[in-house]
Formats: C-alpha cells, structure tokens, sequence
C-alpha cells in the first residue's frame, strides 16, 4: 500500500462531529462527485478508488440525511487494475448540496463560503476531505518531499490556500496539464499539514524516516568534509615535500636556518602526516611544542627561498 493510501485510510477513520463531517463531505463531493439530470430529478454520483474513503462518504450520508446509499465496485482495465467504487446519491440532493454550501439560486458553487467553515476543526475537516479526494504524497522513504492536493479550479485552489494560510502553512498554486494543483515541498511543512489533517500515525512515520534520513546525510557530510579535509592535508604535503626536495637536489637547504631545517627533515621522513601529526612527531623528536601555526610559518620561509631560486633560474634561463 503507498504512503497515500495510509494517509487517506487513516483520514477516514477519524471521528468526526456533524458539523466537521458536513465540512468534510463538502471537499469530497466538489472533488468527486459528478450532478446529473433526468427526468427522475437530480442525482450525484461519487467515484473513488479509495475504499475506506467512499466507505466513509456513505456512512457520513446516512448519518446527515438518513439516506442509505449502495456502493457498486467495477475493475479497471489499466495496468494497475484497482477497483473504482460508485456511490448514487438520488434523493435529497439539492437539500443535501445547499446544506454542504454548494448550491445557492445562483446554482452548483466552485467552492463554499468562507463563513461555512465557521470553526477550526471544520477548516481541518474540510482540507482532510479535500486530501483525501484529490491529495498524494511522496513516500517518505523517497528522495524528494513532495504532498498536492488537486483542486476543482483556479478559485477552490486559492481557497485552499487562504485556509492554510490560516492554520500558518504555506502552500503554492499551479497548473499541470490544465489541472489546478495546491503543493508543498518543504519537509517541515509537510509535517505540519499532516498534523493539521489529523493524520498521527502518518506523522511519526513521516517524521521517523525524515530524522533517520536527515541523520544520515548528516553523516554523509562529515564523512564528506573530513574526505575533503584529508585531501587538502594531503596536497599540502605533496607541496611541502616538493619544495624540500627542490632544494635537496640544488644544494640549497645550507640555506635554510636550522629550525626550518629540522622541519623540512621531518616532513621528508613523514610525508603523509598531517600537520598537527608533524606537530607531535617534531615536539617528539626534538623535545620542542611547535603549533600548526608555528609549522606553517617555517614552511612561509622555505617557500620564499625556493621561489627566490626559481626566479633567479627563470632570468637565467630567458
């Protein structure tokens, strides 16, 4: 089962006050219900790939409006073959959809008002309806942190928005392939839109997997910037040898004063010590604490004396 799926199915099985679930049902049937009219009247069909979510359209309808609604499951034909699942709704329906504040003598509404929402856990309610029709979400375990809620258009996409603005939740609008989609891509706020839908169980293993995960590139890091530092010590050194050796073969280290002598020994003899790894093998070969600064400064001198010479053998050589 995807990570989806386990959002919505726990989605589904909270329980909710009349208000919250006239809310709920509100985001569920502007996302999956279609109006039909015959010469029987009004009727809405709700299709859903989801069993625990039209399961609980069902039972929230009874619960309101004391109709009993049958369910029919027909398979897909596609790859994945899922069911889909119908539920009819033939009777009530424009009370139903005036009380749910889709439908005014204006007609079918894109979205209720804002006023029908009139407490918190209906605005939680509806945005969990408006998930659980229309929403996905990246497995945690996945590279990328990624959750969207398709919407019905442009306008209940903004109002989406405005309600989480509400709640603190940024969310952004787009379109893709002529679909309106509501998303969000940080971590941090996926978190806190699953908290605010409800969904627990699905927060602590989201938030299970987001620690282990972010520990582990922690480590990776380090790991990376100690490579990056064992590198860099390690041209250092090429440098260090090279520029003794320079001298070694000219004859030239009578030049260098006796303690930047004595280092230039020790780096020949210790060629891939780092240099607080040269600092403790000189103190211990000469009884002398010398500090990285210290050894870095002497090495300021032999560099001098070596450019000094490879300027002089430039002029020479032109």
């Amino acid at each position: 089962m995807s990570f989806t799926s386990e959002v919505k199915d726990e989605l589904a099985g909270i329980e909710l006050s009349d208000p919250s679930k006239r809310a709920q049902l509100s985001a569920l049937f502007q996302l999956l219900a279609s109006l039909s009219i015959s010469s029987k009247g009004l009727s809405l069909e709700i299709t859903c790939s989801n069993a625990k979510v039209i399961k609980r359209i069902g039972m929230d309808v009874r619960a309101l409006y004391g109709l009993r609604c049958d369910i029919e499951a027909t398979r897909q034909r596609n790859l994945d073959k899922r069911n889909i699942y119908t539920l009819i709704i033939s009777e009530k329906v424009r009370e139903i959809l005036e009380d749910l504040d889709l439908w005014t003598d204006r007609g079918l509404q894109e979205r209720p008002h804002m006023a029908f929402l009139n407490h918190e856990e209906m605005v939680r309610s509806y945005l969990a309806g408006c998930f659980m029709a229309g929403g996905s979400i990246n497995s945690p375990k996945s590279t990328s942190y990624h959750l969207e809620i398709a919407a019905n258009g442009e306008s209940q996409g903004n109002f989406m928005i405005r309600l989480l603005e509400k709640e603190g939740i940024t969310a952004k609008l787009t379109t893709r392939r002529g679909h309106h989609l509501i998303y969000m891509k940080s971590a941090e706020t996926i978190g806190d839109m699953l908290r605010l839908l409800g969904a627990n169980e699905a927060v602590m293993e989201f938030e299970d997997e987001r620690i282990q995960r972010d520990f582990l590139n922690s480590i990776h890091r380090l790991d990376n910037v100690k490579i990056a530092n064992e590198q860099k010590s390690l041209k250092v050194a090429d440098e260090q040898c090279e520029a003794i050796i320079y001298l070694q073969e000219r004859g030239l280290l009578r030049y260098l004063s006796e303690k930047d002598y004595q280092i230039a020994m020790v780096r020949l003899a210790n060629p891939d010590a780092s240099l607080n790894e040269l600092s403790r093998i000189y103190e211990k070969q000469s009884g002398v604490e010398l500090t990285k600064s210290g050894i870095r400064h002497r090495f300021e001198n032999i560099n001098r004396l070596v450019e000094k010479y490879r300027k002089r053998e430039e002029e020479h050589g032109s």
